[in-house]
This record gives structure tokens, C-alpha cells and sequence, in this order.
């Protein structure tokens, strides 16, 4: 199987590409790739895939061959609201949900958020979530890493959310309307999953009324936060994206 590595830099056939110690060690160390080996990068912001040749004299390189034009993102734009949540929770829930094509990942301040730590994000904290967003882009071929908000509470987040259907999935009302019911979103929806807990019906009642997010429900069985994202996102992409 080929490499694929995330290269947020602008390439040009023929054109040099030093490899720093991460990179560098990844190919040589971890997978003993040798020079002439093939490597492809995708660069986040580009409509297709980029085949590279490894070189490793005088120093290790790229030299990118050929742009391969590909479409493999989803034409539904969606952003996931997501409820902070435990460490590996969190964690998970972001792998999947760059895995089931999000554009966006916005954690969310709520009353009932937990952590294994007294402050739920710190800066190695954030790095390793965009971490994990890209380890996810590059395993699952996709051709944008999803953006990875620092944690916003709910007075921060209007301003950050895009136009477009706002649902909230609440477990406490099983009586709201089902995803199958809802009309086409078009090209932007916004997601929005509690933490461990749920939202409080205080924090359901604001981000109904203030922030226009329509309550929905996911059914008769109570899901773990990291389930039910990865359950409405692929829901989502099923009916309206380009899952099945």
C-alpha cells in the first residue's frame, strides 16, 4: 500500500520537498522505505493527490512527479458540534467523524463536559486532537484535514456557525422528528451532540431558541456521545452526502 501523507504546501512537479524529522522518520525508521519508493501527498486545499518519488541522498526528499485529480469529498458540508467530552471519547469521536467526511469540528463548553484533567484542553491537548484529525484524513483518503476548533462556549458559538439547518440531537425528547423526516439540508448543516450526560434542558431550550437549532431525535436507545456523532453524521452522508 502506498503512503499517503498530509503536505499542506503548495507542490509543483519537479520541485524539491525537504522532509522534516517527523516525516523523515516515519518513512525511513517506521517504514523502511528506500530511495525510489512512492509516496502520495494531498495538500488539504487541492481537488486531487500529488505522486511523489523518495529520494535519500544528500537528504532525504520528495520529488513530486504528477498532480492526480480526485474527488472523494462530500458535496453535504458539515459541521459537528460536539459536546467536550472524556479524553478518549473526544478522541474517538473526532477520528470518526474525519473518517465519515465533516469539514468542521467545533467542541463545545457545556454544563455536564468532563475531562481527566482540571482543564479540558490544553495546548498539547488541541495538538493531539488536530493530530488525530490528520492521522484520519490520511488513512481514510480524504483530501481536506476538518478544521479542529479550540473549545468555544455557548456565548462564542453563534459567530462561528455557518449558514444552513442546525439540528440538535437530545436523548430526553424521543417524540421529536426523525433525520428521515427532515427535508434536504443543501450544502450546509450543522450537527450538534451533548456530552457524556446530554445537554440540561437550559442548554437544549438556548441553543433552540437563540441559536435556531431544531430539536431532532435519534430513536427509542440512548447512544454514547461518541456514538450518536457517528451515527448522525453517517446518517447525514447516507441520505444527502455520498455515503452508499
Amino acid at each position: 500500500m502506498i503512503p499517503r501523507i498530509y503536505w499542506p504546501h503548495p507542490l509543483q512537479v519537479g520541485q524539491r520537498q525537504d522532509l522534516n524529522e517527523t516525516v523523515q522518520r516515519y518513512l525511513l525508521r517506521t517504514l523502511r522505505l528506500s530511495s525510489g519508493a512512492t509516496i502520495t501527498l494531498f495538500t488539504g486545499f487541492e481537488a486531487g493527490e500529488w505522486q511523489t518519488t523518495l529520494h535519500t541522498q544528500p537528504v532525504p526528499y520528495l520529488e513530486p512527479l504528477a498532480f492526480i485529480p480526485v474527488q472523494r469529498e462530500s458535496p453535504l458540508h458539515i459541521t459537528l458540534v460536539q459536546g467536550i467530552a472524556k479524553t478518549d471519547a473526544m478522541e474517538w469521536s473526532i477520528q470518526k467523524a474525519t473518517e465519515a467526511g465533516v469539514h468542521r469540528i467545533i467542541p463545545l463548553l457545556c454544563r455536564r463536559s468532563t475531562s481527566n484533567a482540571g482543564n479540558p484542553f490544553t495546548p498539547n491537548r488541541q495538538r493531539r486532537l488536530e493530530r488525530i484529525a490528520i492521522e484520519a484524513a490520511e488513512q481514510s483518503g480524504r483530501l481536506l484535514v476538518p478544521e479542529i476548533f479550540p473549545p468555544l462556549s455557548w456565548n462564542d458559538l453563534p459567530q462561528q456557525l455557518p449558514p444552513g439547518p442546525r439540528w440538535l440531537f437530545w436523548e430526553q425528547d424521543q417524540h421529536q422528528p426523525r433525520l428521515r423526516q427532515c427535508p434536504h439540508p443543501g450544502n450546509h448543516l450543522t450537527l450538534l451532540v451533548g456530552p457524556e450526560g446530554g445537554l440540561d434542558p437550559q442548554e437544549e431550550s438556548m441553543a433552540r431558541e437563540k441559536l435556531g437549532f431544531t430539536t431532532l431525535s435519534l430513536g427509542p436507545r440512548i447512544l454514547r456521545t461518541e456514538s450518536a456523532a457517528l451515527t448522525v453524521i453517517t446518517a447525514c452522508q447516507l441520505l444527502w452526502g455520498d455515503i452508499g
